[in-house]
Order: C-alpha cells, then sequence, then structure tokens
C-alpha cells in the first residue's frame, strides 16, 4: 500500500526545524524512517506535512563530556554500536544497538526516533531507564531535559510539548556488568520479552542493581522496588525465587495474538531468573578462584 499524500518539507539546520514545528501543527518528523514508513503505508497516520531530519548534521554527534555520553538525536544504531567511546564508557549501549533489527534497519534507524516512538517493546527503552539516561527538547522558547524514565509515558507517547524537538540523548558512564536477554520469534523481531540487568559487584556483594523490562506492561518499566531488596547484600544471601516471584506481581502484559498474559510472564520471569543466576554464579566463581 502507499501512503496518503503529504508535503514534504527540509530543513538544513537545527534553527530551520525548530521554526518550522513551531509554526505548523499537522506535522511530522522524519528521522530514520523504519518505523514511520510503514505506519504511513499502513494508513496508521495521515500527516500533511512531513519534515526530514536527515540534512541536519548538528544532530549527528557523539561525543564525550564530564562522565557523560552525549548522542544526538539522529545518530544511527549502527553508529552507536560501532563508536569506541559508546564501547568504551557505556558498553550496554553498545550491545543493546547490535540487537537492534536487521542490518538495514541499524544502518537507517536513528536513537532518535526510536525513542520518540516509545513502542513499549522496542530495545533501547529499558537499557536506558537502567543507565539513568536523559533526554534534551528543545524549542524556540529554551530547551529542557528530562529522564527516560519520565518521558515515556506510555504506549507510544511521550511527554514531549508543542513545538519541541528531542535533540540529544545524555547517558551516564557506567561500566557494570551487565546482561541483555531479548526473546523473540526471530532475530530482529520485537520481543516478547525483554530485560536488562546491571550490577556493581565487589568483594562477593551487591552494591547496586539495576533491573529495567520492556514487552510486558503499556511502557518498560524499572524495577526500583527489587532493586532495593538486594542492594547492599552479599550473593549467597539472595533468594532468586523469592525475586523471581516479585517480579512476575509486578508484571502486567497485554494478551494478543503472540500470546497469553500467563504466558509473558512465565517467560519473563524464566528470563530474569536465568539471567540473575548467570551474574551472580561468576562473582561467586571470581571470590573462590
Amino acid at each position: 500500500m502507499y501512503p496518503p499524500q503529504f508535503k514534504y518539507l527540509r530543513a538544513g539546520n537545527l534553527k530551520e526545524v525548530l521554526e518550522i514545528i513551531n509554526s505548523h501543527d499537522d506535522l511530522t518528523v522524519l528521522a530514520g524512517g523504519q518505523s514511520l514508513l510503514p505506519l504511513l503505508k499502513l494508513r496508521m497516520i495521515a500527516p500533511t506535512e512531513l519534515l526530514d531530519l536527515n540534512f541536519v548534521n548538528e544532530l549527528k554527534y557523539i561525543k564525550y563530556e564530564e562522565e557523560v555520553i552525549k548522542i544526538g538525536a539522529m545518530v544511527t544504531h549502527k553508529n552507536i554500536y560501532e563508536n569506541k567511546l559508546i564501547k568504551e564508557f557505556v558498553p550496554v549501549l553498545s550491545e543493546t544497538a547490535h540487537n537492534i533489527g536487521d542490518l538495514q534497519i541499524r544502518n537507517r534507524g536513528t536513537i532518535g526516533g526510536s525513542i520518540m516512538e516509545a513502542d513499549p517493546h522496542a530495545d533501547y527503552l529499558p537499557t536506558l531507564m537502567v543507565l539513568d539516561a536523559k533526554v534534551k527538547l528543545k524549542s524556540l522558547n529554551g530547551e529542557r531535559v528530562v529522564s527516560v524514565e519520565d518521558f515515556i509515558i506510555g504506549p507510544f507517547q511521550t511527554s514531549i510539548e508543542k513545538g519541541e524537538l528531542l535533540t540529544e540523548v545524555i547517558v551516564p558512564k557506567n561500566n557494570y556488568k551487565f546482561l541483555i536477554e531479548k526473546y523473540a520469534r526471530r532475530k530482529g523481531d520485537f520481543a516478547l520479552a525483554l530485560l536488562v540487568i546491571m550490577a556493581d559487584l565487589s568483594d562477593n556483594s551487591i552494591n547496586d542493581l539495576r533491573i529495567a523490562v520492556g514487552s510486558q506492561d503499556p511502557k518498560p518499566i524499572r524495577l526500583r522496588e527489587i532493586e532495593e531488596i538486594v542492594k547492599g547484600k552479599k550473593v549467597e544471601d539472595i533468594d532468586v525465587d523469592n525475586l523471581a516471584l516479585k517480579l512476575k506481581e509486578r508484571l502486567n502484559p497485554l494478551q494478543d495474538i503472540h500470546g497469553s498474559s500467563e504466558y509473558k510472564k512465565y517467560l519473563t520471569t524464566a528470563l530474569f531468573k536465568r539471567m540473575v543466576i548467570k551474574l551472580f554464579e561468576k562473582e561467586i566463581k571470581k571470590e573462590e578462584s
């Protein structure tokens, strides 16, 4: 199916983009287009105007400043995966980008576009939540910085305001041990279950543990209540079955053609147990050696 007709707009710099966004009402922004174009073809959205950001080089950068990685909204998944700064300072984000879709999607899709879509099944959001990442939103009136956790308010819904554009993703440096589990029908598909766990482990103790889950609730969730249970405890004192039960009670997956709510809960809980055991066993073996 062909997309509906629309007026194509193109800007060469960020100032032009903000001016266009501020003065046009029925406008959709095009980043990588890997999610937007299928929606247009299915007539799920029908904007009268489309603004292309691909010629705005001001939004294509990765830099390290004051213990944080700053990523322009138009940086592709492929560049995030391959970038040396990200591999060194936030390797979990590099691994997340590598798991997205196929090569074509990674070449065209952007981190800003993925965040703005706010798909509860998408890869980036759980990782950005455990990293305490933030987004920068600019308009002609100024700018504001919001945590990713607060920015995503529901399925395909964000807290962006009229006239604003997501211009930057701000990720604090983090070299914690991490595990990512993504269960999908086929490699490259959106996940039926998605978990990210990061841990600061030393002297057989859990100094910090961060857990986020995607593909379950209407939005990805950071499981802070479970994190607090284990902080400061010895690895051998952790009751993994009890943690898994608390995680299962927190989940609220929607039933769809891919599985029932109970199936998705079971799947996510099983992945969680496997990940925690694997993460903690590594620490125990290190201490024994």
